[in-house]
């Protein structure tokens, strides 16, 4: 079965990590949580909340807090999850960092340094879950493939995997 993608929103957090249990037991491959409705603060709870399925965040902005916090949330999940959560990253969109009036700089540039930063702060923490990248720009990629993360995630290949697996006719 694939994997899903499941948001917490006010309201319905509770409910939100009930299905997650549901999801599980109903045998489904994943579950990713996007960066709205805070997909870390669910991440967490589906550590707890789950035993066996794979999650993750889907993607987390790395301007959004300091590589040390991250590091010490990132290695809290892992460790209780039994090593299943993955933590994905990316820049954002320059609209929403606007919007939330964070700083950017480049984005290979700050995405190393972040890497980095976080690293460096997880021999404080504890063992890191697995990096995906965001990377929806070919630029991108090769840090995925630099040892910087396991993986890279984008909606592209997405979209290409879906019509190859599903449907020949379909045009996406």
């Amino acid at each position: 079965m694939p994997a899903l993608s499941l948001a917490a929103v006010p309201g319905r957090r509770r409910p939100t990590v009930e299905l997650a249990a549901e999801i599980e037991r109903r045998g489904f491959s994943g579950l990713y949580c996007p960066s709205f409705g805070d997909g870390l603060a669910l991440c967490e709870a589906l550590a707890l909340a789950t035993e066996r399925i794979p999650f993750g965040t889907s993607i987390t902005n790395i301007y959004t807090r300091h590589p040390y916090d991250f590091a010490q949330t990132a290695a809290f999940i892992h460790e209780p999850s039994g090593k299943r959560f993955r933590f994905g990253l990316g820049v954002s969109h320059a609209a929403t960092n606007t919007r939330l009036g964070l700083q950017t700089g480049k984005p290979l540039a700050d995405m190393r340094r972040f890497v980095a930063d976080l690293r460096q702060a997880a021999e404080r923490t504890g063992e890191l879950p697995p990096l995906v990248f965001a990377a929806l720009r070919r630029k991108r990629r090769p840090l995925a493939h630099a040892r910087l993360a396991r993986g890279a995630a984008g909606a592209r290949p997405a979209r290409r995997l879906l019509h190859r697996q599903h449907d020949s006719h379909l045009r996406l």
